[in-house]
């Protein structure tokens, strides 16, 4: 039987005990189309910064893929790497995009 995915995550380990947090990124799959809402001000004109994150994030996936026994962590990692390099390189930047609010919690 197949398992169901949740809807909404819930927040990371040390978020409620943080003294300071921000969100900066959700995204979702709606209809086979990639949905993403991101704190574009997080790291103002730092975008190097987004770079980061996205490398920590990939550090992440590699790191679920092996505890899911899916593929050894460094083969996830190398996966990854050749992925974005294409996928960065082959999908059109047109993509929509507009800038919205942020709801303060």
């Amino acid at each position: 039987m197949e398992e169901e995915l949740p809807i909404e995550l819930d927040p990371p380990d040390g978020v409620e005990e943080a003294e300071t947090a921000v969100e900066v990124l959700r995204a979702w799959i709606g209809d086979g189309a990639l949905l993403v809402s991101l704190n574009s001000a997080a790291f103002a004109e730092h975008v190097e910064d987004w770079g980061r994150l996205l490398a920590e994030i990939g550090h992440h996936v590699a790191k679920a893929a092996a505890l899911n026994g899916y593929m050894a962590e460094d083969e996830a990692q190398a996966a990854l790497r050749e992925a974005f390099s294409i996928g960065f390189e082959t999908i059109a930047p047109g993509m929509s995009g507009r800038l919205k609010g942020q709801t303060k919690h």
